[in-house]
């Protein structure tokens, strides 16, 4: 069994993910460069996270 998901759930993902990395890189730096940085790695951050989270809800759908 896989789980899958909708096309519209995940381009509801990238606004969010934008949003919530450009607040959080804003309200860091003051400098565009580093505030541009600053989204870019944490967009990453929080991707790579959701991945690893359904990597484990994948393997633990695989088991049941």
């Amino acid at each position: 069994m896989v789980v899958s998901m909708s096309w519209a759930y995940l381009l509801m993902y990238l606004p969010l993910l934008l949003a919530s990395s450009a607040v959080i890189g804003a309200t860091r730096f003051e400098k565009n460069e580093l505030i541009v940085r600053e989204i870019i790695s944490n967009a990453v951050r929080i991707t790579s996270f959701m991945l690893v989270i359904y990597c484990v809800l994948q393997v633990v759908s695989w088991m049941v």
